[in-house]
């Protein structure tokens, strides 16, 4: 479950997918995140799973005293969950730096890579100052605290037109958990193409070149980890196949985390239901529930679709018209690393420095 504790950020990114941010402030009040945390970990129980939950935005940490309420009290209940949480890290503090770690929140730090590459794309709102310097600075403050974190990086053009440079800074960074993110496209464009075909290849590429030093690639693990283990993918992002649910600010429902600011609304607000059971009878949870790679003919047909998961349906909509339509974009980093993967299961098996080209 997604929560989204305020519209607000205090950067405006240039690719940021939310699209334009509220000019009203709202702020998640305190009895609309309970609410949803009891009945989330009610549907968890009667389903006999684990949950977890992830606060996102905007900029979560601007809500940052309702997160606090929330994590403690979940632990005052007893509550089996873990928590999660997206940041530009430009609040990060040494309080909020210990209350994530005491409480073993997930950190994933937003960054860019190198200074001129962050701050081409990652800006404040009405200043020239530098993003990178703050959150350089917050992340030498996590690492002096002893706080896990990760970092979620934005492949962006101007990242891949530098990526040897970037190489370069990720290892004087010396920080190798990552998380790297494809652009969302949210306009009509035949950009995908291009930017795909060189942004998959530069994520396999810094896998194999900075795996030995301990680089671990979130991303790059699931396809190894649905290949290896002989795990079908069925969902590589959770709103496929309808396995997660997002709180907007003002307690309405959402499935997909990248819809949350979207004026036009199809599921009730978290007051309105007694429990998540009762959405699942409605048509826009069925929508999403049954939008997955087997219900769709030329997936079926399609070699990769064991380690594949469909893709983003927000960007199938943006894109393609239609979240129910094949997420194009996807594919073309799916099969990618099935022809990778196989090729390097090749030359572990056959012992060649060389392999001939395998089309899949």
């Amino acid at each position: 479950m997604y929560l989204i504790p305020t519209n607000t950020c205090n950067l405006m990114c240039k690719y940021c997918f939310i699209g334009k941010l509220n000019e009203k402030p709202c702020y998640m009040e305190y009895d609309t995140a309970i609410n949803a945390v009891d009945k989330f970990y009610e549907h968890l129980c009667s389903i006999g799973e684990k949950g977890i939950i992830f606060f996102y935005g905007a900029e979560p940490l601007l809500n940052f005293d309702l997160i606090k309420k929330v994590v403690l009290y979940s632990k005052e209940k007893g509550y089996d969950i873990e928590y999660v949480m997206v940041s530009n890290g430009i609040l990060l503090n040494a309080e909020i730096a210990n209350f994530i770690k005491e409480n073993s929140i997930s950190l994933g730090l937003s960054i860019d890579g190198p200074k001129n590459i962050n701050d081409s794309n990652r800006i404040f709102k009405g200043s020239k100052k530098s993003v990178y310097d703050v959150v350089l600075s917050k992340i030498k403050l996590l690492k002096s605290m002893d706080v896990d974190f990760n970092l979620s990086i934005t492949v962006a053009p101007v990242f891949l037109d530098n990526e040897e440079y970037f190489l370069r800074w990720i290892e004087d960074l010396g920080i190798y958990n990552i998380s790297y993110n494809l652009l969302h496209f949210t306009y009509k464009t035949d950009e995908w193409k291009s930017y795909y075909k060189r942004a998959v290849k530069f994520i396999y590429k810094s896998n194999n070149l900075l795996f030995n030093k301990g680089f671990n690639e979130d991303r790059v693990n699931r396809k190894y980890d649905a290949f290896y283990n002989r795990t079908f993918k069925f969902s590589d992002c959770a709103a496929i196949g309808g396995n997660q649910l997002t709180i907007c600010p003002n307690g309405d429902i959402e499935i997909c985390h990248g819809y949350w600011n979207r004026k036009e609304r199809k599921l009730p607000n978290i007051k309105d239901i007694d429990s998540f059971s009762d959405l699942f009878s409605l048509d826009e949870y069925k929508k999403w529930a049954t939008n997955i790679t087997l219900n769709k003919t030329k997936c079926l047909n399609c070699p990769a679709i064991y380690i594949c998961g469909g893709g983003c349906a927000m960007q199938s909509k943006d894109l393609f018209g239609d979240e129910r339509k094949i997420d194009k974009a996807f594919c073309i980093y799916t099969k990618f690393m099935l022809r990778n993967i196989l090729k390097e299961v090749y030359i572990e098996n056959n012992n060649n420095s060389e392999v001939t080209k395998i089309e899949v």
